[in-house]
């Protein structure tokens, strides 16, 4: 999933992969812009530390633009991953991905105010 944080700059966006088995973030991406290339750095990440093998594997998403891009979409179709996607409207079908981003802003962000985009994105790191 994909969540925001302001900062002083403007917004910094936070793309996460999570192993849904051990509840880990495998894979994260942030930048400043909602695209699908935040989603396809998060997938990349997630592939290069878990080395899956994609006929394995379910890929679970809400049907954001990012997800349903010819980009992200190829990608996955190319390691033979099998994609899914919440039913529109239905936040209960991502809930363990939005409980991580509840927990991050409540008990790490929220604390630290409007701070530059660069060293909240030190803080993301740091915390998950």
């Amino acid at each position: 999933d994909i969540t925001q944080i302001r900062c002083q700059e403007g917004w910094l966006y936070i793309a996460v992969v999570l192993d849904l088995g051990t509840r880990q973030i495998v894979g994260r991406a942030m930048g400043p812009v909602n695209c699908s290339q935040l989603v396809i750095a998060a997938l990349k990440q997630a592939w290069r530390r878990q080395k899956p093998a994609g006929r394995d594997l379910l890929f679970h998403s809400d049907q954001g633009s990012q997800y349903r891009s010819e980009e992200v979409l190829s990608w996955l179709n190319d390691r033979k991953v099998t994609i899914s996607m919440s039913r529109r409207g239905n936040c209960w079908d991502n809930a363990c991905a939005e409980s991580v981003f509840a927990l991050l802003k409540k008990e790490w962000t929220r604390p630290l105010g409007e701070i530059g985009r660069d060293e909240m994105a030190s803080e993301v790191r740091y915390y998950t």
